[in-house]
């Protein structure tokens, strides 16, 4: 059973390098520690066994690259992502707010068809022809929001602004 330290992902703790060491260094630290924990020169003693095994697994684990890279990728926090100075704008190029608009100019005119189309049809389900309103609805409704969007970043990269 491994002990709480290793359990907790803290191998470079338990071989004493920092986790920048290279691999020498790893290498001399497992060996000194090898030397005071191994059970011929601790008989009896079952947490000095337990700590033997932690530090055998940790320079197993630290050896090898790719095995160190993966524990590096799990165990060390994910460095924080610096925010922008100032409000990232919704669409940044002419391109996307110009793709916005007409985007919302489409998902309307589907939303108009969905809408005459249910109002001829009938599906016979009464959830079902719900559910196929409300569809309309939201297109009907978030076609023109998507469509303004984009024309006021287009209206404000015009402007410089």
């Amino acid at each position: 059973m491994a002990s709480v330290t290793v359990r907790r992902g803290d191998l470079y703790r338990v071989l004493g390098v920092t986790p920048a060491a290279t691999g020498d260094e790893i290498v001399a630290a497992f060996r000194a520690r090898a030397k005071a924990l191994h059970p011929d020169r601790n008989p009896g003693d079952p947490e000095a066994a337990e700590r033997f095994k932690d530090l055998t697994l940790a320079y197993q684990t630290l050896i090898r690259p790719r095995a160190r890279a993966a524990y590096d990728q799990r165990h060390r926090p994910a460095p924080v992502p610096t925010p922008a100075p100032g409000r990232e704008p919704l669409f940044r190029t002419t391109g996307r707010a110009r793709a916005a608009f007409w985007s919302g100019v489409v998902l309307f005119l589907l939303g108009v068809a969905a809408a005459a189309l249910l109002a001829v049809l009938d599906t016979g389900d009464t959830g079902e022809t719900v559910t196929l309103w409300i569809a309309a609805g939201k297109l009907l409704l978030g076609g023109p929001v998507l469509a303004g969007l984009g024309l006021l970043r287009l209206r404000r990269l015009a402007t410089g602004k």
